[in-house]
C-alpha cells in the first residue's frame, strides 16, 4: 500500500459523503491518517469533507454540520484518481474508526495544526480575529448530547452528556473573584434562553463566529479553556496548549505537550489551581 484515505463516511469518492461523525471525531481520524503518512511516506487522497446529514435538521440545530466550506480540499489526490483508487486499487490504507483518540498523533502537534490551518478556507481563520486572545472561552455542548441530572454517572465517565450548567456557574463565580472585567466568551449551539443564568454575569457573552470551525479556533485561542464533555473541546486544548479545566470524570487524555499549562479538573468547591489564578490576575 502507497495511499491513505481518511474515510468519513459513505459514497466518498463522488465528492460528497452521506453521514458519518461530528467535526472533532472526523479530525481524529484526518489526524490519525496524516500522520500515519508522514511517518510512513505514504500519498494522501484528499479528504472527502463535504456532507448530507439529516439529524441536524431534524433537531433543528443552528450548525447543519455539512462543512460545505470549512476546507479548502487540498489535501492529497482528488478527481479521477481518487474515484479510482477508492474503487479499484487496494493500494490504499483506510482510516475510519477513533483508537485510543489523540494517542496516535499526539507528539505531532505542531505537523498537525500547520496543516490543518493550511487546509482551512481562509474565511473562517480570519473570523476568528474579531476575539480577544486575553480572555476566557468556555464550551456548552447540548446538540445531540443527551441530558443526565445523574452527576454520578458523569463522574464515571460517563460521555457525550450535557454537563451542569451550575458547574460552569461555579466557575465563573471564582474567575470572577479575582478579576470583573476579562472576557468570558461562551460558545454554544444551546439556545440564549438556556445559558440566561450564564449571561448574566458581567462581560460574559454568547459568541458565534459563523462555522464550527471558527469556533473550535477561537476557543483554543483564549487564555483559559473551560470545556464540555466532547472531543470539539479536546481539539481546542490541543490546538491550542492552553489551560484547560475538566469536569471530574470527563477528562479522556492528556494534551498539553507545554510546562506550566494547567489541564485537569476543578470540581464546584475547588480552588482555581495556583496558575489559573495568576494568569487572570496579570490579564
Amino acid at each position: 500500500m502507497k495511499y491513505t484515505f481518511a474515510s468519513l463516511g459513505r459514497l466518498e469518492s463522488l465528492g460528497i459523503r452521506i453521514g458519518g461523525a461530528g467535526l472533532g471525531n472526523i479530525l481524529i481520524v484526518w489526524a490519525t491518517a496524516l500522520v500515519y503518512s508522514k511517518r510512513h511516506n505514504f500519498i494522501r487522497i484528499q479528504t472527502t469533507w463535504r456532507t448530507l446529514k439529516f439529524g441536524t435538521f431534524l433537531r433543528k440545530e443552528r450548525d447543519k454540520r455539512m462543512y460545505l466550506d470549512l476546507f479548502t480540499g487540498n489535501d492529497g489526490v482528488s478527481g479521477l484518481k481518487k474515484f479510482y483508487l477508492l474503487n479499484f486499487s487496494n493500494q490504499v490504507k483506510y482510516f475510519s474508526s477513533i483508537v485510543d483518540l489523540f494517542e496516535p498523533f499526539k507528539s505531532d502537534h505542531k505537523f498537525i495544526k500547520k496543516e490543518l490551518f493550511k487546509l482551512i478556507n481562509p474565511i473562517h481563520l480570519s473570523k476568528v480575529n474579531s476575539i480577544s486572545k486575553k480572555s476566557i472561552a468556555i464550551h456548552v455542548r447540548f446538540g445531540d448530547f443527551q441530558f443526565s441530572d445523574n452527576e454520578v454517572e458523569l463522574r464515571k465517565g460517563l460521555w457525550n452528556y450535557r454537563l451542569p450548567i451550575k458547574w460552569y456557574i461555579a466557575l465563573i463565580k471564582k474567575v470572577r473573584l479575582i478579576d470583573l472585567n476579562i472576557p468570558i466568551y461562551i460558545y454554544s449551539d444551546a439556545n440564549e434562553s438556556d445559558l440566561s443564568d450564564m449571561l448574566s454575569f458581567p462581560n460574559c457573552n454568547l459568541v458565534y463566529l459563523g462555522s464550527s470551525i471558527s469556533d473550535m479556533i477561537g476557543l483554543s485561542q483564549s487564555k483559559l479553556l473551560i470545556a464540555s464533555a466532547s472531543t470539539f473541546s479536546m481539539w481546542a486544548s490541543f490546538l491550542g496548549q492552553n489551560h484547560t479545566i475538566w469536569f471530574p470524570g470527563q477528562m479522556r487524555q492528556n494534551l498539553i505537550n507545554k510546562d506550566g499549562i494547567f489541564e485537569g479538573v476543578v470540581d464546584y468547591e475547588d480552588d482555581l489551581p495556583r496558575v489559573i489564578q495568576d494568569m487572570v490576575s496579570n490579564d
